[in-house]
């Protein structure tokens, strides 16, 4: 029921993803505990705020059309946790090894409150709230949708069928290439502990439309 692959291109973390069975079909589980720091070099540097990086995550092993859209739909369940800063379940990222730079979007929970994250310029992102806490969605499936579309540089966001990210514009790197990852991506703290947080994927689709 996946149409795309993934892989590991940064070294996970021990124990921080595995495939577990349910109805009859493999659904993709990832837990991330404090101090597991992502195996990508910037994971172990200061930087945005922390003093260090963790991260589970996989990335999509091939490129989407810069110039076309695509519909991608996903199922998630959230088991654990995701109520600190900025844990990030969902990226459109671009970065590729001759052109380092950040996700174009990024899909996440900020202190319970989901937020989208959209590329506006080099450096940095603008950040959209929704209404929606975590514990709304604590252990029952939802149905996330985008709608990237490459030649206007626009996304939009469904959750359960309902519009809850609307026209929302990014700039995208002339010298990336898009593609998504997932997985749990978040800052490290030094002093204050960071609950576990568990989240399971399934039936990843990722489609072209135009």
């Amino acid at each position: 029921e996946w149409n795309v692959e993934f892989y590991d291109n940064c070294a996970l973390p021990k124990n921080t993803i595995k495939a577990i069975k349910g109805n009859e079909k493999k659904i993709l589980r990832f837990q991330l505990k404090e101090f597991q720091k992502g195996g990508c070099s910037s994971d172990r540097k200061p930087r945005h705020s922390a003093p260090y990086w963790e991260r589970a995550e996989l990335k999509q092993r091939s490129f989407l059309d810069v110039n076309s859209t695509y519909e991608i739909n996903l199922k998630v369940r959230f088991l654990e946790g995701f109520k600190g800063r900025r844990e990030t379940f969902f990226q459109i990222h671009q970065s590729v090894p001759d052109c380092r730079t950040g996700p174009i979007a990024m899909l996440k929970f900020d202190f319970k409150r989901l937020r989208l994250d959209a590329k506006r310029n080099l450096n940095h992102h603008s950040k959209y709230y929704s209404n929606i806490n975590v514990q709304q969605m604590m252990n029952k499936w939802s149905e996330f949708k985008f709608i990237y579309n490459g030649r206007k540089n626009i996304i939009n966001v469904y959750l359960n069928k309902k519009k809850i990210f609307k026209e929302i514009h990014f700039v995208p790197m002339p010298c990336g290439q898009p593609h998504i990852k997932i997985g749990i991506y978040r800052p490290g703290h030094k002093y204050k502990p960071i609950e576990t947080s568990v989240i399971d994927f399934d039936q990843i689709k990722v489609n072209k439309i135009d």
